[in-house]
């Protein structure tokens, strides 16, 4: 009965007690702690997560332990060196797993032990102790007695959520971003407009359902698929709204072609045949971002999503391509029109071996393919038109689209350049409550000059 009580208690608890009863025999025993809530955006990444519970899990049952996946985000795994036969194995583990954790995170943290803390209980007992009371105080639920979540609670909550967003307004719920073309004679051409479910609103929807209790919005994987659930909803709206304007109207005259974040499922489901239909009858075309950790998730529904997005003449578009994804796999093998090389500081970081292999790897994809997403600062742009990169999304470019348009608007005086941005990602009446000029808002602005 014991096991099944303990079952029942927040992870933070249940280290409490185990780290309490490991000090008293700390012999061969050692925690190790993956700090992933000091991770900064957009690490931690799925994969991260993912591989590195994986990871420690198997740690674990082998060598008598015990892992915590703590509400920070951080995993904790305790475990024994047992004398006699597996001693020494385990020992050695003892030193490889850290460094196969700092592997898997070199490309977001190029120091792990600033993510990474491993404590041998017999010299260090005191770290792991005040750890753990220090995720005791974060979680003032997980303090007292054993939690009351009955078995299925969680489903259960994620179903009200699920709920929750489904009576959400739908414009509520979407943003827009601009990509652009560097050109060395016109400046920032618009490229195309992403919409997206934005993720901040998913997770305020989880806060806001009556049976979630904030407990969803904990989980990234929940969020991603709750957002995901929404595809079908977005793709009916947008059939909808062609030839209507409007900030959703992918056929608006003297707009750039809009790009849609979709599952697999999504993308050769029912609901996107009849937008592929609704695009071809008004004469535009659209782009499809396909997630890159999905489709080496399922490669043969991939396959059959490119086929369909050929077969309607609709742009490709691998999403969410890491640096450690390139170092990894050879992620244009899987022949995407365009690819999203996701911006982090560590790729201007790089000594001089990595940089040019990056360098190699970037001209087999051919530059010409490549989106820099995420270029929220002028350092991403710098770095990317030093590689031939002219393609680039993020929020400083759209610092300058909303620069240009207020130059050249004639009620700029009552705006301020934020409320531009945030105007320009809203597809609600409420978000663009207050633009006197939407037209200009939602057509392509004229080039802007950009100092390469």
């Amino acid at each position: 009965m014991r096991g099944v009580a303990e079952a029942t208690l927040p992870d933070e608890q249940r280290l409490a007690q185990h780290a309490r009863s490991w000090v008293a025999q700390p012999v061969g025993r050692t925690a190790v702690v993956l700090h992933l809530s000091r991770m900064t955006a957009p690490a931690p990444r799925p994969h991260h997560r993912r591989i590195a519970r994986a990871l420690m899990d198997d740690e674990a049952t082998r060598h008598d332990g015990h892992l915590f996946s703590l509400g920070n985000g951080d995993l904790v795994l305790l475990w024994s060196a047992k004398p006699g036969a597996h001693g020494h194995a385990a020992t050695a583990n003892a030193r490889a797993l850290p460094d196969i954790l700092g592997r898997l995170l070199r490309a977001d943290v190029p120091d792990p032990t600033a993510v990474l803390s491993v404590w041998p209980l017999e010299t260090s007992p005191a770290a792991l102790l005040t750890y753990a009371r220090a995720r005791l105080a974060d979680r003032p639920d997980a303090a007292g007695a054993v939690a009351t979540r009955e078995p299925g609670a969680e489903t259960r909550a994620a179903g009200a959520v699920a709920d929750t967003l489904a009576g959400i307004e739908l414009a509520d719920l979407l943003r827009r971003q601009t990509a652009v073309r560097v050109d060395a004679t016109e400046g920032l051409v618009p490229l195309f407009r992403e919409i997206t479910v934005s993720i901040a609103a998913v997770e305020a929807g989880m806060e806001a359902g009556p049976d979630a209790g904030g407990h969803g919005g904990a989980d990234p994987f929940l969020v991603r698929h709750l957002a995901g659930q929404l595809d079908d909803r977005v793709l009916a709206a947008l059939t909808a709204a062609v030839g209507r304007g409007g900030p959703l109207d992918p056929a608006a005259v003297g707009t750039p072609p809009i790009h849609l974040n979709l599952t697999l499922a999504a993308a050769t489901g029912p609901a996107f045949a009849e937008f592929a239909a609704a695009l071809v009858d008004a004469g535009r075309t659209a782009g499809i971002e396909l997630s890159f950790l999905e489709a080496c998730a399922d490669p043969e529904k991939f396959a059959v999503a490119r086929e369909v997005l050929t077969r309607h003449g609709l742009t490709l578009v691998l999403d969410g391509v890491s640096l450690a994804a390139l170092r990894l796999t050879r992620a244009w093998l899987l022949r995407p029109d365009l690819l999203k090389l996701e911006w982090t500081p560590r790729l201007a970081e790089l000594a001089d071996p990595d940089r040019r292999a990056l360098d190699l790897m970037l001209h087999e994809i051919g530059v010409e393919r490549i989106v820099l997403q995420r270029a929220e600062t002028e350092a991403s742009l710098r770095w990317g038109l030093a590689r031939g990169i002219r393609r680039f999304q993020g929020r400083h470019v759209d610092a300058m689209l909303s620069a240009t348009r207020l130059r050249g608007c004639a009620h700029a005086a009552g705006c301020t350049l934020g409320q531009c941005i945030a105007r320009a990602e809203a597809t609600s009446a409420a978000g663009r409550r207050g633009c006197a000029n939407l037209t200009r808002l939602d057509h392509a602005t004229e080039p802007v000059e950009v100092v390469a």
